[in-house]
């Protein structure tokens, strides 16, 4: 047997061993991990079938966010989509446009979610609030509030519109500080949300060209962003082209989506079948767990 089937063959063991000891192990390991690996830093494979090593957990509060739903452990990521989040908090606060609510990250070494996300998966998406509680522009969450304080909609996901008297005129301000920065390659938003800062922008909207419309997201915006220069591993998406506000967005309000939205196209589309994970993912779920500060060696 060479070395590399050798490897395999202990981590297959030891995943194998975890899972008859452990029922949520079973289920879906990558949740039942509650630490990063002790492993150099690394977003692995793809957005939406990867792993993270090395993460990093994200503070529950700095300059300008506050983190939610923290009960969830969702709230780590590759160090460069946090050092990315500081900065991003930092300037919203800086142009005093709130305290950013920042919900799901990935988990302790990313991978699959059993429900909530199929992204999220190697460390580079993170959830952030539209709507801003007073509580948290004030003092730090107590960890009830974190868990259940309600994030108020901007759009109706199942009328598909716009709930004008909810809609917070500093949302267009936050988003274009992320859409600007490098590090991001998209913002997913509801289509109703991209049509309204669409017609606030006017002709002033190439940086609306990240932002992209999606199902869902009308209560948050998902940011994303590109792999780190320096991993290797880690699966890029195309960047995004054609116009800011062009035809992609008249899609979302055409006769074939709301056949889609209203279930009333002739047949569904099959469900794809799920992928194989990156090789290193089976390393990252293996590995030892990182030390945490004051914990003995």
């Amino acid at each position: 047997m060479s070395p590399t089937a050798q490897l395999v063959s202990r981590i297959l063991t030891t995943a194998l061993s975890l899972a008859a000891s452990f029922p949520a192990f079973a289920q879906n390991p990558w949740e039942a991990v509650k630490r990063p690996s002790n492993q150099l830093p690394a977003s692995i494979g793809g957005y939406s079938n990867g792993c993270l090593s090395g993460a990093e957990k994200m503070p529950l509060r700095g300059d300008g966010f506050q983190l939610v739903r923290t009960g969830r452990d969702r709230h780590y990521g590759n160090p460069y989509l946090v050092e990315f989040l500081k900065d991003f908090a930092n300037a919203v606060d800086e142009q005093d446009l709130g305290r950013l609510q920042i919900g799901d990250m990935s988990m302790a070494r990313g991978g699959p979610f059993s429900s909530g996300h199929q992204s999220h998966q190697q460390g580079l998406d993170a959830d952030i609030w539209f709507s801003q509680d007073r509580r948290a522009a004030e003092r730090p969450l107590t960890p009830w509030e974190r868990d259940n304080i309600p994030a108020v909609p901007m759009a109706d996901a199942r009328k598909h519109e716009l709930l004008e008297k909810n809609w917070d005129p500093r949302i267009p301000g936050i988003l274009r500080i992320a859409s600007e920065d490098p590090r991001v390659a998209r913002i997913f938003v509801h289509p109703t949300i991209k049509r309204k800062m669409c017609d606030i922008a006017g002709s002033d909207n190439a940086w609306l060209r990240k932002v992209r419309p999606w199902w869902g997201h009308n209560y948050h915006f998902h940011v994303r962003l590109n792999c780190p220069p320096e991993d290797k591993n880690c699966k890029p998406q195309p960047k995004v082209r054609g116009k800011p506000c062009g035809g992609g967005l008249d899609w979302w309000f055409s006769d074939e989506f709301y056949a889609i939205l209203n279930d009333t196209r002739p047949k569904k589309p099959e469900k794809p079948k799920k992928p194989v994970m990156p090789a290193q993912c089976a390393r990252v779920l293996a590995a030892p767990a990182a030390v945490t500060p004051g914990q003995q060696r």
